[in-house]
């Protein structure tokens, strides 16, 4: 398949909005921001063209969707901040998704972020509570999960295999309306890295409605493979 890699620099209201957090933010990338931006086609990155790009690379697939290529635009207060080319934001704490910009049924709010699971992986904490708010959806709503370390897998990225640990979240979602509701559990998985530590993918459900996102890190298996050579 003939694939044309085009670099892209953001808007300018982008880069005023990553100016506006300055003060608060870690831009581990923030020279010259740019975006793979591929044919209508499913995207297929090389190595070498996730290496060419100077902010780390996020692979989305979401729903029915061909996979699109996010960029981390900037850290700030413990969340990484991916953009995509036409500007939905993922707002993303230690691998669990935590806010949205740009979607349907945006997650406005995520609460209790200090006992997320994946801020300190291993040894895992088994539970956490917090209170969400779903843009269409409801205000405050109480989700808890449990976690578990599944076991040890292989995955491919970048035409490479990595060694990981599975992690799955069994989530338990409340009932929004008077009406019988179903698919209010499911569950949500995560592949870290035994390497070094790094989550190196995700699938992962914000609400029973919601598509699944399935998140694959381009950029840091890109660095564990440069490291291992």
């Amino acid at each position: 398949m003939n694939i044309k890699f085009v670099f892209n620099v953001f808007s300018t209201a982008l880069l005023c909005l990553a100016v506006a957090g300055c003060s608060s933010t870690n831009r581990a990338y923030y020279d010259t921001i740019k975006l793979a931006l591929a044919s209508d086609e499913p995207v297929t990155l090389s190595v070498d063209q996730v290496r060419a790009s100077q902010a780390d690379l996020l692979q989305v697939k979401s729903g029915e969707r061909a996979p699109a290529v996010m960029a981390l635009a900037f850290i700030e207060n413990g969340r990484n901040k991916w953009v995509s080319a036409d500007k939905a934001q993922l707002h993303i704490h230690h691998g669990v998704i935590v806010t949205t910009h740009g979607l349907d049924n945006d997650l406005l709010y995520t609460g209790n972020l200090d006992d997320n699971p994946l801020a300190e992986p291993l040894p895992l904490a088994f539970d956490w509570s917090r209170n969400v708010d779903i843009k269409g959806v409801g205000y405050g709503l109480p989700v808890s999960s449990q976690w578990l370390v599944a076991g040890e897998a292989r995955i491919s990225i970048l035409s490479s295999q990595f060694a990981v640990q599975r992690i799955e979240e069994t989530i338990s979602f409340p009932k929004t309306t008077p009406y019988i509701e179903t698919g209010l559990s499911w569950k949500n998985t995560y592949w870290i890295s035994r390497q070094n530590g790094d989550l190196l993918r995700a699938s992962v459900k914000l609400t029973p409605q919601s598509d699944r996102f399935e998140m694959t890190y381009l950029s840091r298996a890109a660095r564990l493979l440069e490291e291992s050579q």
